[in-house]
């Protein structure tokens, strides 16, 4: 996996594994401000939308983290 830092970005070409979109499909419900965070799944290296497209909501560093499409 790999590990961000506060100096990396994220290529804000590659979508997320699970909704195959940049901005979750949902955040334009959400009318007030909204951070979006993103995990790297441990298995297949794909990005995911947290609280959008999984139940978790944060991933910690070091943490493991598995999407919805590698868990089944």
């Amino acid at each position: 996996m790999e590990t961000d830092t506060d100096d990396d970005a994220l290529d804000d070409t590659v979508p997320c594994c699970v909704c195959k979109q940049i901005t979750p499909p949902d955040l334009s419900l959400h009318p007030h401000l909204k951070i979006v965070n993103w995990a790297q799944c441990d298995k297949c290296d794909d990005w995911v939308h947290l609280a959008f497209c999984t139940t978790v909501r944060l991933v910690r560093r070091q943490s493991e983290f598995v999407c919805p499409k590698c868990e089944d």
